[in-house]
């Protein structure tokens, strides 16, 4: 007993404490930057010839990529259990293979996703400069990460680069173009060591430390140089530090602003992070200048205190109510042992647990909860049958030892049922066998502790309880009274109307089989009549919403940035207009959307606002009703492509519905995805439907013209000089601090913002004379799109939506969808069709969690049949199984509650729990046979017998899961429906095991003893 104290307040002590189970991420990324080129010459020279390399790598489970402007990302999945090392060489050996890249490309990088969870946001912001912004988040991540925090990403601070725009006319006069100067910079900027000399004169370092790091630096290089004239690179071109393009700029309050992302790493404790953070806040805050705020946002590490605190809250309601049943069906000292045995057993699983690398995680709490009333349960029926020796007259140790060793193989039977039960679940893979998979490992570690303390501590503890005490016994206070009182009405309950009621259902078998199956049709019929839902991950109502849009490829930067201010002010109003009181913050993101996946576009025609309102359960006014508000402020205006307003969701990655249409055209695709959209936002309680293949710019199409041919010019060369001018030459890139400074030579902005530079334009042909770009240049024109993705190799697209769960579910809108939209779309445009996201993972639990059945029942069949050296009573025992179905279905019915996959996890338990009951009841029917009665009175005393041990079995489950089922905040509504499939299907279950298993029992042996009868005649004839 010692040994579990120790080793449980040990693993306590020193687990993390975080919102979700840890769990590795089968993911590798090959990510490969093409800078200036469209998607479709990325898709071409690109992600093509990669994907074609890495289909094939071993343990590959799905691979899909995306080609955007200028970069092109393969994302690989591996099964689990692949070797997460072995899996990242492979993908490199691979990706290094790769000897076609476009000359112009980037070295693709490989990397594996790493499980970072976050703490909170900070918001720097003030009426500065960017610059001044950009030193002091630097220097606050170097603080942080200082103090404690495992990881700061910063937002809003642009990638800076050195432009160095040279005029086309410049150009023309100087006989120059932008590779020769960009050449030029290249040998003159850098630092160079020429090695080592003079060693026999005291040895010296020879080197050049000549790399330029400003714009001043830069003007000064000699382009041109003689005895006479010396030319500089400022006195022929326009040189600034600047952000590169299409980057994300950050605003707070109309203020430029830098956001921080605090996260923790797999190994971090989230609640210790936010100690660390908020001593670091206490202290920074103080020496802030008074033109500075600094705000913190988004505090995961809150709510995620916020629903410990919650749910440890609901567990000692739970506690209270078993420790209540306890003492109220047992002598208050054999209560008080059984009840030492829950933080016995608790402690002990939490050693086993920390062990196997466990957390403290909403997840493993509400597992804990869960066994509140089971980890007493071998406990209650080896004190009960103690207590009922030891009335009979046996000795305190005679009793106690009796009762351990005539309930060890039922006891062990039951709970080698339970852990059948649940394992199966350890077989869900995928994310949410990911997330869940703490339910079945903590029940098991709680299943092997209570084994431990019921036989190896309770034994001697009850022999101590059965001892008299000294001075004799005492007058009962009031609660001995009342729980005298409670145990004769028992008493007087069980054998006067209780045996009669047991005694009639035997009398009256086919009648109560009847009434047992017409109930359980009745609960079919609720499900096939779809007064029962299913929803397959609900989360709780979140406090972050996503406001993204998204204007028509080419729209300036500016515009966007007026319309989320005008989205800002509608935000505003509707706060005012709802009563105040409702947004805490409100971040604007220029440049760049957002999305629970971290999968968000970047460009300068999108932009984003994400929106944290006041915890659900301190406002009236709930998401969806506040986005509609919100919308109905904000007009359309002419160039907007899209515009969507959702909440973050939790759990698996991806919207409620997710439609991935492959196909061999994009313009099909395209054209079916914006069909099957509006499609969608036809369909009642269907919210912000949209797809992920968005139109791009129009493309001017190039090639060299018969003249160009004719003087030597190549598509290469042409190329090449056009991407100088307009895309830029790199001609380096320099570390400063923490910062990459690229140096590019381009033209300048205004002449690359006006199609009228071209025909001003100058190239080299290959005389080495410069000539107009127009007289060797023919142009085509084309629509292109902005993004292409890839689906296992197929050009695919996927149209997204959320869903008002209080009008619709994910399974009304995929039966609508299926019925004739998808049909059609597939004979129109020759396409095929898949629902992903989250119907992907409901469709591959679903199918771990039927293999997962198959494998539970024969395990629980095969442990059954071993105990009870019979091949018949296992399916008696197991019949109870259906019956706990029932309860469950009709609890979620009376709670008007849908179907969850927590509801189908509970059922998994459920059936080992619930067959407890049933083993306890046929063992005692033995006992009874074997002492002699016959077939129904020996039911009949079983029954009578064990009801007490079955209803506190069953209560003191049912009572550690009250608090939780009655629970009213919000947070813990999607824990709430396993809850009910075990507490009502665990009471349903014992009031119809009750009646039922006795009945069925009975024609099982009457038919025994009749097929004996018959094969005894049928002996003593021949003989």
């Amino acid at each position: 007993m010692l040994v579990m104290l120790i080793g449980g307040a040990l693993g306590l002590s020193r687990m993390n404490i975080q919102f979700f189970p840890d769990f590795a991420l089968d993911i590798v990324s090959v990510q490969t930057v093409y800078s200036g080129a469209s998607a479709e010459d990325v898709e071409q020279g690109i992600t093509i010839p990669l994907e074609q390399r890495l289909r094939n790598l071993d343990g590959l489970k799905r691979m899909t990529s995306t080609s955007a402007q200028g970069v092109s990302s393969i994302t690989l999945e591996f099964y689990e259990g692949t070797d997460p090392v072995l899996a990242l060489d492979d993908v490199r050996e691979q990706v290094d293979g790769f000897t076609n890249l476009p000359g112009d490309a980037e070295e693709p990088r490989v990397s594996r996703a790493q499980n970072f969870e976050p703490v909170a946001r900070l918001i720097l912001s003030g009426d500065v400069d960017r610059e001044a912004l950009r030193r002091l988040a630097r220097r606050f991540e170097d603080e942080l990460l200082s103090a404690g925090i495992d990881r700061v990403e910063l937002v809003g601070l642009p990638e800076q680069q050195i432009s160095v725009e040279v005029p086309v006319e410049r150009l023309g006069e100087l006989d120059l173009s932008l590779p020769e100067i960009a050449e030029r910079i290249e040998g003159l900027s850098l630092d160079l060591p020429a090695g080592l000399l003079g060693s026999q004169d005291g040895e010296r370092e020879l080197r050049a430390v000549e790399q330029r790091r400003s714009a001043e630096e830069f003007a000064d290089i000699a382009v041109r140089g003689g005895q006479r004239v010396r030319l500089a690179l400022g006195d022929i071109a326009v040189i600034r530090q600047e952000n590169r393009p299409r980057q994300v700029e950050v605003l707070h309050h109309g203020q430029p602003a830098v956001e921080l992302m605090l996260q923790r790493s797999e190994s971090g404790n989230s609640l210790a992070a936010a100690e660390v953070l908020n001593g670091w806040l206490e202290q920074t805050r103080a020496e802030l200048p008074e033109s500075i705020t600094l705000e913190v946002h988004d505090e995961t590490w809150q709510l995620i205190a916020d629903r410990i605190g919650l749910l440890i809250n609901n567990g000692l309601g739970g506690l209270v109510l078993v420790l209540a049943l306890l003492y109220l069906f047992l002598p208050a000292r054999v209560a008080l042992w059984v009840a030492i045995g829950i933080p016995t057993a608790f402690l002990g699983a939490l050693a086993v647990f920390w062990g196997i690398g466990g957390s403290v995680n909403m997840i493993s709490l509400f597992a804990l909860i869960m066994a509140l009333g089971v980890i007493v349960d071998d406990a209650i029926v080896v004190g009960e049958d103690a207590d009922a020796h030891f009335r009979a007259g046996e000795a305190a140790r005679l009793a106690s030892a009796g009762a351990a060793r005539r309930m060890l193989w039922p006891v062990v039977a039951s709970s080698l049922t339970t852990v059948a039960a649940f394992m199966p679940l350890l077989m869900v893979g995928g994310i949410i066998g990911n997330i869940l998979r703490d339910i079945p490992v903590v029940m098991i570690c709680v299943l092997v502790a209570s084994l431990l303390e019921c036989f190896v501590v309770l034994p001697a503890h009850l022999r101590n309880a059965f001892s008299p005490r000294a001075g004799g016994e005492r007058r009962p206070g009031p609660l001995g009274r009342l729980r005298r009182a409670f145990d004769g009405g028992f008493d007087r309950f069980r054998q006067g109307p209780f045996r009669r009621f047991s005694a009639s259902t035997l009398r009256h078998r086919a009648l109560t089989l009847s009434a047992a199956l017409a109930l359980v049709l009745v609960t079919v019929g609720l499900l096939a009549g779809g007064r029962l839902a299913f929803n397959f991950f609900p989360t709780p109502e979140p406090n972050i919403l996503y406001a993204n849009l998204s204007f028509v490829t080419g729209t300036s930067r500016d515009r966007v940035e007026d319309y989320l201010a005008t989205m800002q002010k509608a935000l505003d109003d509707t706060e005012q207009a709802l009563g105040g009181d409702l947004v805490r913050s409100a971040v604007v993101r220029v440049g760049g959307t957002l999305s629970a996946d971290a999968s968000g576009r970047t460009g300068d025609n999108v932009g984003s606002i994400m929106v944290e309102l006041v915890p659900s359960d301190r406002r009236s006014v709930r998401n969806l009703p506040f986005i509609r508000a919100w919308r109905e402020r904000l007009s359309e205006v002419p160039g907007l492509d899209t515009l969507s307003i959702v909440e973050r969701s939790g759990g698996p990655p991806g919207r409620d519905v997710n439609v991935r249409l492959v196909g061999e055209s994009a313009e099909s695709l395209k054209r079916a995805a914006e069909s099957l959209t509006r499609s969608l936002g036809q369909l009642p309680g269907v919210l912000e439907p949209e797809d992920d293949m968005p139109w791009g710019r129009e493309q001017l199409i190039y090639s060299v013209n018969a003249y160009g041919q004719a003087l030597g010019l190549t598509t290469r060369e042409l190329g090449r000089q056009l991407r100088a001018a307009f895309d830029g030459v790199l001609v380096q890139t320099y570390q400063d601090g923490a910062d990459e400074i690229e140096v590019r030579v381009l033209l300048p902005q205004d002449q690359r913002e006006h199609l009228a530079t071209l025909p001003r334009l100058m190239v080299r042909v290959d005389d080495g004379r410069l000539v107009p770009l127009d007289q060797v240049m023919a142009l085509d024109h084309r629509q292109g799109f902005e993004a292409l993705r890839h689906a296992d190799g197929r050009l695919a697209v996927e149209v997204s939506a959320d869903l008002d769960t209080e009008v619709t579910n994910t399974a009304t809108v995929v039966e609508a969808l299926q019925a004739e939209v998808l049909p059609a779309l597939t004979e129109r445009y020759h396409l095929s069709y898949t629902f992903e996201g989250q119907a992907a993972d409901q469709r591959d639990t679903f199918a771990d969690m039927r293999t997962g059945l198959i494998i539970g029942l024969g395990l629980m069949y095969v442990v059954l049949a071993w105990v009870f050296a019979s091949w018949s009573l296992p399916l008696i025992v197991m019949a109870t199984i259906p019956l706990a179905l029932v309860g469950a279905l009709l609890g979620h019915w009376v709670m008007g509650l849908d179907l969850t996959i927590l509801s189908m996890f509970g059922l998994f338990g459920l059936s080992g729990i619930v067959v407890n009951n049933a083993i306890i009841l046929v063992t005692f029917y033995r006992h009874e046979r074997d002492a002699g009665r016959d077939i129904d009175a020996a039911l009949n005393e079983a029954v009578v017998q064990r009801v007490r041990a079955m209803f506190l079995t069953s209560l003191t489950t049912i009572g550690g899961l009250t608090p939780l089922l009655f629970e009213t905040s919000l947070q813990a509504q999607f824990l709430i429906p396993m809850a009910v499939t075990i507490a009502f299907g665990l009471g349903v279950s014992t009031l119809l095991v009750l009646a039922v298993i006795p009945v069925l029992l009975s024609y099982l042996e009457h038919l025994k003893a009749a097929l004996a009868s018959r094969t005894s005649r049928h002996t003593t004839s021949e003989g």
